[in-house]
């Protein structure tokens, strides 16, 4: 059995309670020690004085592309680029070609992820067949396929009716919704659902102070309500994007600097509770083109902890405590799966950060297949250094050292 000793971190779990400098001790799968280790002599050894050490990062919405636009992005080059940013598990969204509408195209997703992915795969299905916002799809096949959440992201489901068929079916099947936010008036229409329904939904990529102010206002009526903020949209406004720049144009876009305030304010209150990448990565020829044809999003998989760690803590707008939840505990709770943690006996997915570390961010190293980043050339202190799945190390120092599937 394989074993690994991080040795001397500070061991950083926020839900957990754990923060305190020690050592992890990983055999096989799992943790097996926490804190004071007493090492056999046969582990591999981490020295990890001055990192932080912490739960392996989860991000609930990454764009893999495959199968149907391999040219952008494929599971493999998608999750070599997740662990060079930290992540020991990724959510896909479901808008490939052919979107993944059925339970053949799940299983067909999580079969290339055993073979090629060097992160965990949780793939998300389609809300309606073909994201067409016309007929629901089998959300009970697809959840026993192996579907993690359903969305059908870019699109709001704008037939009431139907969403409302959909949340009492994700209800039935024990499907976490993960809605794509459309405007306020949208969220406050499915947060009415979540009531009536008696279920969760968790709204993708929150922007405006209206929707944080509608989810801080259903949360404290105790719904089962969410809200996820990306990286670019904690960091950036749209007095920051250069006039033209398709680098800059997202899906939701850029908002006012007050928009940014109130989404900054309500994640560390715990509205926001989950932050995402939206990695979304498409060729240079399509972001070539001119702003209005070219097609929304960036990729943020490799600079997510780099950017939340500048622009939020050293920027002292947010804690390490917020930062870790939302990228561990957060996720892991929106989507009903065990949240990773330090404790003996917990699955070995685990984090180490460099909080000091400056770099500048150089998009044409990336493992990711696209280029497309709205922070090129930005200087960013705090990076991954070790991204450990499952007890194997697929990333150290920025290498992706070990390959093959994980499970």
């Amino acid at each position: 059995m394989s074993a690994l000793l991080i040795r001397g971190g500070r061991l950083f779990d926020p839900a957990s309670g754990v923060d305190a400098v020690g050592d992890l001790l990983i055999r096989g799968e799992h943790i097996a020690a926490v804190g004071e280790v007493e090492a056999r002599g046969d582990e591999e050894v981490i020295d990890a004085a001055g990192l932080l050490v912490a739960p392996g990062l989860m991000d609930i919405h990454v764009h893999l592309r495959e199968p149907g636009q391999e040219q952008k992005e494929t599971v493999a080059t998608g999750t070599r680029a997740a662990a060079a940013g930290g992540f020991a598990a990724v959510a896909c969204e479901p808008n490939t070609s052919p979107p993944r509408d059925t339970a053949e195209r799940v299983e067909e997703l999580l079969e290339i992820a055993r073979r090629e992915a060097v992160v965990r795969v949780l793939p998300k299905c389609a809300i309606t067949v073909g994201q067409r916002g016309e007929e629901l799809s089998d959300l009970a096949a697809l959840r026993a396929a192996g579907a993690a959440a359903a969305s059908d992201d870019g699109f709001a489901v704008a037939d009431a009716a139907l969403m409302r068929e959909a949340m009492a079916a994700a209800k039935r099947a024990g499907m976490p919704l993960t809605v794509h936010v459309d405007g306020p008036e949208m969220v406050e229409r499915d947060i009415g659902l979540a009531a009536e329904i008696d279920w969760q939904v968790h709204f993708s990529h929150v922007s405006l102070a209206d929707e944080v102010e509608l989810i801080a206002r259903a949360r404290q009526r105790g719904l089962r309500v969410s809200g996820e903020a990306t990286a670019h949209h904690l960091a950036l406004c749209r007095a920051d994007a250069p006039e033209g720049d398709a680098s800059f144009k997202m899906n939701p876009p850029l908002r006012s600097a007050r928009d940014r305030g109130v989404l900054r304010v309500g994640l560390s209150a715990g509205v926001i509770s989950v932050i995402a990448s939206d990695h979304a990565p498409h060729s240079a020829e399509e972001k070539a083109q001119p702003y209005e044809e070219a097609p929304p999003g960036a990729i943020g998989l490799e600079t997510t902890v780099g950017v939340v760690w500048t622009d939020l803590v050293h920027g002292e707008r947010a804690s390490p405590e917020t930062i870790v939840r939302a990228m561990t505990a957060g996720p892991a709770e929106v989507l009903a799966v065990e949240a990773p943690a330090l404790r003996a006996g917990a699955r070995a997915d685990v984090t180490a950060l460099d909080p000091e570390c400056e770099w500048t961010v150089e998009p044409e190293r990336f493992e990711s297949k696209a280029r497309n980043c709205p922070f090129a050339g930005r200087k960013l202190k705090g990076r991954a250094t070790v991204t450990i799945v499952g007890g194997r190390v697929a990333m150290r120092e920025g290498r992706i050292v070990e390959l093959g599937a994980a499970a």
